[in-house]
Order: structure tokens, then C-alpha cells, then sequence
């Protein structure tokens, strides 16, 4: 069984580190503004001590097309520094990230082709945008603390502000052909100098190329879709129906999102 004790030497700053308890609270924190999913079984596995420095912080393993009942996310300890981490991670490959997208999706039954089709701004842009989600729920759970409750929203912006920048020097770089000491530059520009941190960032960008505006950007045209949605359905509008506009649209380009707006307000 997964229990808390994995990361008892982490830090707590929520009261639960338990990722099977955190997963069935973050499933029950999205019933008003999401709608319901098929029942599924999720194992949480851990990723191998001597991969835990080339793997992300958690994945979720996308389910055989013919049995989405099964589903699998994978923790990575060496990248979790502690349960708020935990927390937004689990809603970004769990509720309602990857995971609830994904089987959502699978319930409707679509055109199989659909699931060899890749739009990994949606994908990601969704699993962001749960993230980003998870810490209004951890701002709720800490009502009676504002100060944690700050604390939160200030990790979230920080959270941003990283991949934002992130996104601005992959566009730098493969897009108006940056060098490393024109990263360098902007990065100076924030405050930060030092070589080490300089060459990594810049290695990575060059080795993973269009990695971050796949989280970032497809985040930021789901916010657009959002603004434009409130204008079309006016009156119409909630977080309910425009979660399920998009779930139920499955993955696809922003442009054919946008332009399928307008009927769905009319539906």
C-alpha cells in the first residue's frame, strides 16, 4: 500500500502527504465544476532510485484504448521537495489532469484514429491548467490559515513565472536563434548570474526544444478560450460547461476550438 511515510523526511506544507488519500481529495474537490468520469483503478508506482535524476516528477501512463479502466501514474522522489508539490503534481497527472482528460474522453467513445492524433498544447495546456487549479484547492483547504493560503498562491505564481520564462528562451533560441550568452543576458536581466545555473537551462532548452510552450502556452490559450467563452455564452456560462466543452471536444488545435465556440453556445 502507498502511505505518507515515503516522505516523511520532505516538507508539509499541506496536512496530507498520502497520494492515494491526496488523489481521492483532489476527485472529490472537481464534482461542481467538472463533469462526472466512468469508475477507474489508478496504481501509483515510483520510478527506480537510479532513474529518479532523468525522469520527470511524475507521469501518467496513458491506458490500452480498449481498457482505460486501468491507469497508472508514476512519482518520481528525487523531484518532489515536498506535499504542496505532491498535491499540484497528482492533480496535473491525476484529477483533473491527464488521467480524468484521458478516460473522460475515452467514455464518449470517439473515432479511434483520435488517439494517435497529437495536439500537445491541448494535452499539456489542460494538464497545466488542472495544476494551476489544484492550488485554489489547497488555498481552500487552508481557509483558516491565510497566511499558508498566500503562501500558495505566491508558490503558484512563482510556478508561472518559471515556465513562462522558460517558454520565452525556447522561443529565443529556436525561434530568433539566441545564443548562450544572449540567454545569458535575459536571464541577468532577473537576477540570475550564475554560470552553472546559465549553462543548464540553456543545455536543456537546446536538447528538449519546444518542451515548455507546450505546458505554458497551450495554459495561456485555454485562459483565451475561457475570456472568449464568457463573452459568447454570456448568461450561459460556467466552469462547468466550459470543462466540458473542452473534454468533450477531445484534443484538438486552439484555432478549431475557437471557431467551434460559437455552436456550442448555441447548442
Amino acid at each position: 500500500s502507498v502511505t505518507s511515510d515515503i516522505f516523511s523526511s520532505q516538507g508539509t506544507l499541506l496536512s496530507e502527504s498520502d497520494p492515494e488519500k491526496i488523489l481521492s481529495t483532489l476527485s472529490n474537490k472537481i464534482t461542481k465544476d467538472f463533469p462526472p468520469y466512468p469508475q477507474i483503478h489508478t496504481q501509483i508506482k515510483y520510478v527506480q532510485k537510479s532513474m529518479e535524476d532523468y525522469l520527470s516528477p511524475a507521469f501518467y501512463m496513458i491506458p490500452a484504448i480498449d481498457n482505460t479502466s486501468e491507469n497508472v501514474i508514476y512519482i518520481n522522489n528525487g523531484h518532489i521537495t515536498d506535499n504542496l508539490s505532491l498535491f499540484t503534481t497528482l492533480a496535473h497527472e491525476g484529477y483533473p489532469g491527464h488521467l480524468y482528460q484521458n478516460v473522460y474522453y475515452a467514455s464518449l467513445h470517439p473515432n479511434p484514429i483520435r488517439c494517435v492524433l497529437n495536439y500537445g498544447g491541448y494535452t499539456e495546456g489542460w494538464a497545466y491548467y488542472a495544476e494551476n487549479l489544484s492550488y485554489d484547492y489547497a488555498r481552500e483547504m487552508a481557509v483558516h490559515n491565510p497566511h499558508a493560503a498566500a503562501y500558495y498562491e505566491a508558490c503558484r505564481l512563482n510556478r508561472n513565472l518559471h515556465l513562462g520564462l522558460y517558454s520565452l528562451l525556447d522561443i529565443a533560441i529556436h525561434y530568433d536563434g539566441a545564443s548562450k550568452e544572449q540567454v545569458a543576458g535575459i536571464l541577468k536581466t532577473i537576477g540570475i548570474t550564475d554560470p552553472s545555473s546559465v549553462d543548464s537551462v540553456y543545455a536543456y532548452l537546446t536538447e528538449e526544444p519546444c518542451s515548455y510552450p507546450k505546458y505554458y502556452v497551450g495554459y495561456l490559450e485555454i485562459l483565451k478560450l475561457k475570456e472568449e467563452a464568457m463573452v459568447l455564452w454570456e448568461k450561459d456560462f460556467s466552469l462547468y460547461r466550459f470543462h466540458q466543452f473542452l473534454l468533450e471536444k477531445g484534443p484538438a488545435d486552439f484555432q478549431s476550438l475557437r471557431e467551434m465556440l460559437p455552436l456550442y453556445a448555441a447548442s
